[in-house]
């Protein structure tokens, strides 16, 4: 859970920051706009929908409005979701209670907006890979309604998301081996996806015949742990680094042969550890560890599009070009699900010895790793 919360910082941030655009008016009148994120995670077991209001008030401050939680809550929702087969037919609905986040172990970071109350919707229990969800939300002030759907990504079933490297055997720990700065060199692994046999979902946004698997991407992120040892205090800090390898499209098969350069990983490496805090401070170097995200085809979507669209001074709109929640307000936002595969993987010998007496690490002080 904590990762989609991570992803919806992202988000926000994408939508705060993607460009300038002649068709904004900065004085328009005051109106609602509902903004939902929601990743749904099979693993997870209480998933949580945060539908919040963006507002625009040609007579307040934006900042003044944001510490007030009545500029970015609605007061009077009714939220429920839809639960589908895979052939249309209704299984069952299920209403979903306001809560605040900070009771539920997810406190708000601290900033301009407010930081209480903290609110989201939360569905409990565990999700069922074999139904389609429907989000409804309906404004009982206005009587407006917004909705979407998304198929639930199995992570939990090897046969349904596979990452090779990690799930050859069952606790297997992974090798990784990038010893070899040799510009043709590369680390590799493969990356399968397929959905059950009667799987089937009728996304609105995409005509045509229904989608035949709920993964239509992976992102692979490598996390590079260690430990700095002060020789002097006899401090050890243990030290992680994330390197985000980047969003892929799977084919129509499912299956994707990832390829990355030893010399992107070294990069990457040297990146994370950097120069050594002091002369006095010795790197030990610990299991790497892969994490392959597994997304649906509307998250796809709205990366691409916000890619073509571009960010920043040069962008052409000031919200994305593409959401997936539908209601006559414009709504903006995803609601889609997640899921994910990681493990474990022991940089070999030779990859250790190689980093320590490379040039580009000779004021990284790698002393060694903290496992045998």
């Amino acid at each position: 859970m904590r990762n989609s919360l991570i992803l919806f910082i992202a988000f926000i941030s994408l939508l705060a920051g993607s460009g300038c655009s002649e068709k904004f008016n900065v004085a328009a009148p005051y109106k609602d706009i509902t903004v939902v994120y929601a990743f749904l995670d099979n693993s997870d077991t209480a998933h949580y929908i945060r539908i919040q209001k963006a507002f625009l008030d040609e007579n307040k401050s934006a900042l003044d409005m944001a510490r007030e939680y009545d500029s970015s809550f609605y007061k009077n929702l009714n939220v429920t979701i839809k639960r589908f087969l895979f052939d249309g037919k209704l299984y069952d609905t299920i209403h979903l209670n306001l809560v605040n986040l900070d009771n539920e172990g997810y406190p708000k970071q601290t900033g301009t907006f407010f930081n209480t109350p903290n609110y989201a919707y939360k569905l409990p229990g565990a999700l069922n890979v074999g139904l389609i969800y429907r989000l409804v939300i309906k404004n009982l002030n206005t009587g407006k309604t917004d909705s979407a759907e998304a198929p639930i990504i199995d992570d939990l079933n090897f046969d349904y998301c596979n990452v090779d490297e990690l799930d050859s055997s069952i606790n297997r720990t992974g090798t990784i081996d990038f010893a070899s700065t040799a510009s043709y060199k590369t680390y590799n692994f493969t990356i399968k996806s397929k959905a059950a046999p009667d799987f089937s979902f009728n996304d609105p946004f995409y005509h045509g015949d229904a989608l035949k698997n709920p993964v239509a991407a992976a992102q692979v992120i490598f996390r590079f742990n260690w430990v700095d040892s002060d020789q002097i205090s006899h401090i050890s800090t243990y030290r992680y680094f994330d390197y985000d390898a980047g969003l892929v499209q799977l084919p129509p098969s499912g299956e994707y042969d990832f390829s990355i350069k030893n010399t992107t990983l070294y990069s990457a490496m040297l990146t994370a550890l950097g120069p050594a805090p002091t002369p006095y401070t010795s790197r030990l170097l610990d299991r790497c560890q892969l994490f392959v995200y597994f997304a649906t085809q509307d998250y796809l979507t709205y990366q691409q599009r916000s890619l073509i669209q571009g960010t920043g001074l040069t962008g052409n709109e000031i919200e994305p070009s593409f959401t997936n929640i539908r209601g006559s307000n414009n709504p903006l936002g995803l609601f889609t699900s997640k899921g994910v595969r990681s493990g474990r993987l022991t940089i070999t010998n030779q990859t250790i010895d190689s980093l320590m007496i490379h040039p580009m690490f000779s004021q990284s002080n790698i002393k060694g790793t903290v496992y045998h």
